[in-house]
């Protein structure tokens, strides 16, 4: 493992044009890794905690960004739905190892909208919106057989109507108050800008690598 490293090229010089318009950049970011070909170049490691102060994580899907908050849909009986219960106060990262940049973000998550919810379950993939209403998420399941058998009952139940939005499928707003820009650069002379809010404005510093 000692032996295993990257000489990092170059991700560019970070540039935050208004800090008070904190995401303006990742919203850039993002459009620049999907031009280029990335894989899910909205994936995001959210971190939680639970109630025992334990931290948790798992990638999401980035599906909202607007003004200074970003959202992500979810089964809101989860564990994630759980911890954010008992502790809403949040983290997430972005990484995107082809374009040599990550973005980490900190807010707090507040649950979404029904109307919001509904409109993004509507627009989902048909047996995507079965498998929302099959998945007892992150609870035991005794076989993949099982799994599959409550899909494909679901298929025919529903099949030639529209597939409702079941009551444990919602979504999550996160309302940021910090977030990171990181890039690479050569000799690990690496890019580091944090921006933070403190009584109702944004400031922007630069930080070590």
């Amino acid at each position: 493992m000692r032996s295993m490293r990257k000489e990092y090229r170059d991700g560019g010089e970070i540039l935050i044009a208004n800090p008070q318009t904190p995401l303006d950049l990742l919203s850039q970011w993002l459009t620049d890794a999907k031009d280029a070909g990335v894989a899910e170049v909205n994936s995001m490691s959210l971190a939680t905690v639970d109630s025992q102060g334990k931290p948790r994580n798992r990638m999401v899907l980035l599906k909202h960004l607007e003004d200074e908050e970003i959202g992500f849909f979810t089964n809101i009986e989860s564990d994630k739905a759980d911890e954010i219960s008992s502790c809403n106060s949040v983290a997430g990262t972005i990484w995107w190892p082809k374009m040599e940049r990550q973005v980490r973000i900190e807010g707090v998550a507040s649950p979404m909208d029904r109307g919001m919810v509904e409109e993004y379950h509507q627009s989902r993939p048909r047996k995507s919106r079965i498998a929302a209403r099959v998945s007892n998420q992150s609870r035991p399941l005794v076989s993949r057989e099982e799994l599959v058998r409550r899909f494909e009952e679901e298929e025919v139940r529903f099949e030639g109507e529209e597939i409702p939005l079941p009551d444990h499928w919602g979504g999550y707003l996160i309302t940021i108050n910090r977030v990171e820009y990181w890039s690479g650069r050569p000799s690990r002379m690496h890019e580091r800008v944090v921006l933070t809010k403190q009584d109702g404005l944004w400031s922007q510093r630069r930080l070590y690598p």
